[in-house]
Formats: C-alpha cells, structure tokens, sequence
C-alpha cells in the first residue's frame, strides 16, 4: 500500500462503505495486522451497529463502539468515540464501521467540526472504501463517490475486493470510471485484494481462520489448519 502517512501515529483509518458483506471487516483486519507486524502501537476500534465483528478477533483488543442508535447516529456515543480517538493520538487508530452507519456517519462528519478537530491535534483521517463486483458492484462505487463528495479527509485508499467476481463497471476496470476521473488526486493507493475464491484449498484455510477469529500469527500455531496453508498466511 503506497501511503506515506499511513504508519504516521496519530494517522486514523476508517474503513467505511454503504453496501453490506462487502470485505469492510477483512480489510480492518489486515491493516490493524500490517501496523502491528511494523511494529507500530495501534489503537483499533469496532463500530459495527449489527454487533463485534473485528472485536472477536482478541488478539487485536479492539474496543466495540456502537454509536448508532436504532437508524440515527447517536452524537453522544460517536463523541465519546471521538474523544477516545484523540487520546490515542500517539497511535495509529484502525476504526471499522458498519454500511448502516455509512451515510448517518457521512452526514455527522460533513456537517460537524470532527474533522477540523482531528486534523488541529495532528491526525490525518485515511479512508478505505473497498470495491467489489458483481450485482453489489454499482453500489460499492456509489458508496466510494459519496464518500469523495463529503469528506474532506487526508486521502482515499480503494480496495478490489474480488469476492464476488472481477471488480469491473459495465465492462470497464475502475481505472476507466467517472468516479477514479473524479477523484484521482484525492487516492493515496489502490489495494488489489488476491483472487481465493477458485483455490478450494486456501479458501478453506482462510475460512478456518477467520472463522476461529484469528491473526496471522495465530493461525501458524494451529494444528488444524494444515502446514500448506500456514505457509501460505506466512507471506501475509
């Protein structure tokens, strides 16, 4: 991931997209892991109204923030969130978020002072907004555009997600689309999640991975996940 700033502390990734199943979570886990791995102190936080997700996963000691209150974001709790994130300013935050939440939080952060806060205490906002293809395909690139629109935050990373297919609209590589066009100088980098979905063997290592809640890390002292793919998650 060619972002200059990412392991910055103070830097906060958000991992944010208005279409559901769509590979928020996974991307959340794999940044919070690649900070650590560097070495890094990292604050990761969960805020998924449906319930932990990225706060099953122990090892990270994620701390669940729901801040929304039936379709409303509650400003009370995303303040104390807030602050929370301020506190952490020597770390790098990882924050995941739910595709209810997307545009309530969209909305808050346009029309409230956060950001201008955030960025006086030194923390530039970082937002990752995966891709995928298929039939959520239109509406994950309408998520990212919206985004764009409302966010004055440091930069964008996007993620290509080919869990549903190849991450293509009408035929044409984001690359090719009015929304890259749009918003090309505010991208930081693209990440180009790897095609597993045709490997029968990896996926099921994957699945036992994250179905148990595991890191990298741990997964290579489990015995029950065969050495092949221990190997595999090695290189990650």
């Amino acid at each position: 991931m060619a972002v200059n700033a990412s392991g910055v502390p103070g830097t906060i990734h958000i991992v944010m997209q208005g279409v559901e199943d769509v590979g928020k979570t996974f991307v959340a886990l794999h940044l919070a892991q690649y900070f650590i791995d560097q070495g890094l102190s990292v604050a990761v936080f969960d805020s998924a109204p449906g319930g932990p997700g990225l706060a099953k996963y122990q090892a990270l000691q994620v701390g669940f923030r729901n801040f929304m209150l039936d379709e409303a974001l509650d400003v009370e709790r995303f303040e104390a969130l807030v602050e929370e994130i301020r506190e952490a300013s020597g770390q790098v935050v990882v924050l995941d978020t739910g595709s209810s939440s997307f545009f309530p939080l969209l909305d808050h952060l346009r029309s409230s002072a956060v950001l201008q806060e955030f960025e006086e205490f030194g923390q530039n906002l970082i937002a990752h907004c995966p891709l995928v293809g298929g039939a959520a395909g239109r509406g994950t690139l309408a998520g990212l555009a919206s985004a764009g629109e409302s966010l004055a935050v440091h930069g964008f990373v996007v993620w290509l997600n080919p869990v549903f297919g190849p991450v293509a609209f009408d035929g044409r590589p984001f690359e090719e689309t009015k929304t890259f066009a749009r918003m090309k100088e505010k991208f930081l980098g693209t990440v180009r999640l790897p095609e597993i979905s045709s490997n029968m063997v990896h996926q099921m290592g994957m699945r036992q991975m994250t179905s148990r809640c595991l890191t990298y890390k741990e997964a290579m002292g489990v015995a029950a996940i065969s050495i092949w793919d221990r190997q595999r998650f090695a290189g990650n």
